[in-house]
């Protein structure tokens, strides 16, 4: 019966530590099983998790939307963020079902990342900027537009480590680069 008792007392400390845990933000069941794995023995970690999960307390699907929803706020793409919640234990399933690259709001976020990186970083803008001067010498011509190709291509880099697919970086910096 002491055994029982102080088994019962240990399982509510593992999960009242993964409560404390899920308090401050969603977290994965591999990630909130790695961090309780640390302070408790493995069998009262896992069984905490079953808890919780049967609580409705500690969710996959769930921290896979907020993560989405607060890297794609900070101009991250869908390659990035799928590259992030496996990482994370994401069943590649489930965030292939949240993560849809052929959304159009990717190629919305991808140009509104590259107007960002655009205004503050005044030097690109300009190479992207520069028009063909009538006036100028062929060599001149010729420099301006290896420049601005070079900006292009700088930018185009950027979108790609930001997570954006090849076609959408290229669709992006098109639509960029005429409006600037």
């Amino acid at each position: 019966m002491i055994e029982n008792s102080s088994s019962r007392k240990d399982l509510a400390r593992v999960y009242n530590a993964g409560l404390n845990l899920l308090a401050r933000r969603e977290h994965s069941c591999k990630e909130l099983e790695q961090k309780l794995v640390k302070r408790f023995a493995p069998r009262l970690a896992q069984q905490a998790i079953n808890d919780l999960r049967s609580n409705g307390l500690l969710s996959d699907e769930r921290f896979a939307e907020a993560l989405i929803h607060a890297r794609s706020g900070k101009g991250y793409g869908p390659r990035y963020i799928a590259q992030e919640l496996a990482q994370k234990g994401i069943a590649k399933e489930l965030s292939g079902e949240l993560l849809d690259e052929s959304d159009p709001q990717w190629m919305a976020r991808a140009t509104e990342v590259a107007l960002k990186k655009l205004r503050t970083t005044p030097r690109l803008a300009e190479a992207i900027r520069q028009l063909d001067d009538d006036d100028a010498s062929s060599e001149d011509a010729r420099e301006r537009q290896q420049q601005r190709f070079q900006a292009k291509r700088k930018l185009s880099s950027f979108l790609g480590r930001r997570g954006f697919s090849s076609e959408t970086v290229q669709r992006a910096v098109e639509i960029v680069s005429a409006t600037n």
